[in-house]
């Protein structure tokens, strides 16, 4: 049956999934020179205005109300039942004899409609501006970028409801919960890769200082929803029963592919990322080094994330040997925040973020990646704790005994 952390869970990961897209979203709004952003909801009598982004003047409230004869936003699914470009409401067919048009003032326009998973209607998209800007295919294709991307998170409240309904009658199996997880990975994963390649193509153009700046927030706020789609996607196969893969591998080989993976995070933040090696030369290993790659990935990811000045190190030490098994321990030390005391025992737990209190926003994700470093070290038979922890830093450990590969002479 459906264990109830996991409801909790899809709560955690679709609020992330909104707050990550709300940012998007403003950042997409400031990108385009037109004064107001809104995304609106309709049902067959009313427009609901629910949020709205300004520069200047406001044309539109957030919580506004309106009959749908005299929406804006409603010719966009209405009439259009596409994008609608109105370069002036006051001369426009289809607005200038609008009450609404008098509310609003002179202004250009523009609308895409946004869908529900099954097709419908949920609402718009729309932007206004009182000096004419004249909105270009540019803008019309990162609405609907922003549209795709609005309808797979409407397709997330939807799974989460049903799943909610599922735990009350107590009819779903594990099994669904790891297919459902995989739908919405790869359901919000496309529109996002979409969004991503916009922002690919906006870096292409001529762009003012105030563009930069919002095409980055965009990015980085892209790049941090698949990084959580990422942790869902190991989380789900490690559910549905990972199995070990063995085969020789070069340990220093394997440490130097984790540091290069993270040196530009580290560097973006100014941290040094380094390696110390503890061991022999010549130590090849026999085991899965695709999960041993992502234990230590998982574990430098957060020491860089909580870490804002100094360092973050792995440490790579030979403990002991015995015939051909090694027995090895990683440590990744930081320089960063620290875990406050009370919020240890959370670690390791599903979806547990031991920041969230006294570090709100900052250190965001879903908290599956101590989870996931979890898994895989019992699956490969090695432990895996907190060793220390002040405001001075942390230090990881993650011991493991593994084969050894003894070369002929």
């Amino acid at each position: 049956m459906l264990k109830t952390d996991y409801i909790d869970v899809l709560s955690i990961v679709s609020s992330k999934l909104y707050e990550s897209a709300a940012k998007v979203m403003e950042s997409a709004s400031r990108m385009m020179p037109a004064n107001t952003f809104c995304i609106a909801n309709l049902d067959s009598q009313s427009t609901k205005v629910i949020k709205t982004f300004n520069r200047s003047g406001v044309i539109l409230e957030e919580g506004l109300v309106i009959n749908n004869e005299e929406s804006y936003c409603a010719l966009v699914t209405e009439h259009a039942r596409g994008p609608l470009i109105i370069e002036d409401n006051l001369t426009h067919p289809l607005t200038r004899d609008m009450d609404a048009t008098q509310f609003v003032g002179g202004c250009s326009f523009l609308g895409v409609p946004v869908f529900k998973a099954n097709g419908e209607v949920y609402g718009s998209l729309c932007a206004f501006d009182q000096g004419y800007y004249r909105y270009e295919e540019k803008d019309v294709q990162l609405l609907l970028s922003l549209s795709a991307l609005f309808t797979s998170f409407l397709e997330v409240e939807v799974a989460f409801q049903r799943l909610k309904e599922a735990e009350e009658i107590n009819l779903r199996m594990l099994e669904e919960k790891s297919n459902l997880l995989t739908m919405l990975n790869h359901e919000v994963r496309s529109p996002m890769d979409g969004v991503l390649s916009m922002v690919s193509l906006l870096n292409t153009t001529e762009r003012t200082e105030e563009q930069i700046v919002y095409i980055d927030l965009i990015e980085k706020s892209g790049n941090n929803l698949l990084a959580i789609m990422d942790h869902i996607d190991h989380y789900v196969q490690i559910e549905a029963g990972a199995e070990l893969e063995t085969s020789p591998f070069d340990i220093r080989e394997a440490v130097a592919h984790v540091i290069n993976m993270h040196a530009d995070e580290a560097a973006d933040k100014g941290i040094r990322l380094h390696a110390q090696f503890e061991i022999s030369d010549q130590l090849i290993l026999i085991g899965d080094s695709a999960k041993l790659h992502l234990i230590l990935s998982h574990l430098v990811r957060n020491a860089i994330k909580c870490t804002e000045s100094g360092e973050v190190a792995v440490c790579i030490k030979l403990i002991s040997t015995r015939d051909d098994m090694v027995d090895i321990a990683f440590e990744v030390r930081d320089t960063g925040v620290g875990i406050p005391a009370l919020h240890r025992k959370r670690l390791f737990r599903t979806f547990s973020q031991v920041h969230q209190d006294a570090h709100a926003g900052k250190y965001g994700g879903v908290g599956l990646g101590l989870t996931i470093c979890k898994r895989l070290a019992e699956l490969m038979e090695g432990t895996i704790w907190l060793e220390q922890s002040s405001d001075e830093g942390s230090l990881f450990i993650f011991r493991v005994a593994l084969k050894r590969l003894v070369l002929q002479a």
